[in-house]
């Protein structure tokens, strides 16, 4: 079921917010949480409206992270975001807009999209997305238990190398 409240914002919906929770904004920008630890809330946000696709990313305190992207009545942000914690990430939104022209406004405040709006907020740096940064992530929708492994390879190897 999806909301506008960030899951654990709101202590009606029984939801926690955790990793692989993630959220999307009308306009097509999408957020991913990365983890939560310690109180802090691991995320990036994808800007698909720009070419190359916009990634930045970020870290917040667990309550200022509710407050920013929750929706009134919980939280304070006037951007809308529709949030899901039961179903994967859909990285073929992502993938599918990596070097595919989007088509431009008139307006440049309305080629903002939520994504850029919450960066340029925030003062957060973005990053011009690479197809290879993100491919491996496709797989493990399909297969999570194989793209784990993958991923404890890949930092077991790169312990070893350093």
């Amino acid at each position: 079921m999806s909301q506008q409240d960030v899951p654990g914002a709101n202590s009606a919906n029984k939801d926690i917010l955790a990793a692989a929770c993630w959220a999307e904004h009308e306009d097509g920008s999408l957020l991913y949480v990365k983890g939560t630890e310690n109180g802090q809330v691991v995320y990036e946000l994808y800007d698909v409206s720009q070419d190359p696709v916009m990634n930045y990313q970020d870290a917040m305190r667990e309550g200022a992270f509710k407050t920013q992207f929750s929706f009134p009545p919980v939280g304070t942000s006037s951007e809308k975001w529709t949030w899901h914690d039961k179903t994967p990430f859909p990285w073929d939104r992502v993938m599918k807009h990596i070097n595919t022209p989007t088509p431009r406004h008139a307006d440049v405040h309305d080629q903002l999209s939520a994504a850029a709006r919450v960066a340029e907020s925030l003062r957060l740096k973005g990053q011009k997305l690479k197809e290879e940064a993100v491919e491996h992530m496709t797989e493990r929708s399909a297969n999570r238990g194989v793209a784990i492994i993958d991923r404890l390879q890949r930092a077991f190897d790169a312990f070893l190398e350093g």
